[in-house]
């Protein structure tokens, strides 16, 4: 059985030899959910890097307690730090892909509004956000990533754009692009993958995108949903940056 891993937020953990009272949420992960006993072993991990060994020396209903044993610096992290920025789509499936996204090693996540999303009622953005941000914890703890991609905040995509434009390079799928998202990201790995919704981004957002310097690209000759578009677009970065070697 792997060693189960429990994200302890960005808090200081004790030195080694240290005791630490788990959170009640990892306190019920931990004792009810996979039934750990008093000497089972787990890591604990900040988000800021590495990951800290550490062995149940207290358990009981309401509270865990652990002993820091050692501290890993190991990462597990891209070779190259790139941002999804992601066309809101419904729901399940946005969750599917910020999930998928934390996997695959995006740097961070930027969910956008444009002419085609999926609507969330402006009551409702902040909860999506803070959604995203425990399921990309979670993602975290199952794949071994000791840093945790940020999820930003949803802005309009020409808010986006207008804060980034030449700040990195920037591929935009787009299934009438002549160019492949292979072809690009072996000359230059990009920065930015963009991804819209479910029909693309109309022809206004993507004039918009050019002339802030993104350049169109496909990912083959079959048309994608949005959410297998995302992760083709982040597993092809990848792989040609070098993370499968």
């Amino acid at each position: 059985m792997l060693t189960p891993r429990i994200f302890v937020g960005a808090e200081r953990l004790p030195d080694v030899g240290g005791d630490y009272a788990l959170s009640d949420a990892a306190v019920r992960h931990v004792s009810h959910a996979l039934r750990m006993r008093t000497g089972d072993r787990l890591a604990l991990f900040t988000g800021a890097g590495g990951e800290y060994a550490a062995t149940i020396v207290d358990i009981a209903r309401r509270g865990v307690v652990v002993r820091v044993d050692a501290h890993d610096p190991v990462e597990r992290e891209a070779p190259m730090p790139v941002v999804l920025v992601q066309s809101i789509v419904a729901v399940d499936m946005m969750d599917f892909i910020v999930r998928k996204a934390a996997e695959l090693g995006a740097a961070a996540i930027v969910p956008v509004q444009s002419a085609r999303t999926q609507r969330v009622p402006d009551s409702r953005l902040a909860h999506r956000v803070t959604h995203w941000r425990q399921i990309v914890s979670a993602a975290c703890e199952q794949c071994g990533r000791n840093r945790i991609p940020v999820v930003s905040p949803v802005a309009a995509l020409a808010e986006w754009v207008a804060t980034r434009a030449g700040s990195g390079p920037m591929a935009v799928l787009d299934a009438a692009a002549t160019r492949s998202l292979a072809a690009f990201a072996s000359a230059v790995v990009p920065r930015f993958v963009i991804v819209g919704p479910e029909g693309g981004f109309d022809d206004a957002e993507l004039g918009q995108l050019r002339d802030a310097g993104a350049v169109a690209v496909h990912v083959g000759a079959r048309t994608l949903r949005a959410e297998t578009a995302a992760l083709v677009a982040l597993a092809t970065v990848n792989a040609i940056a070098g993370d499968a070697r």
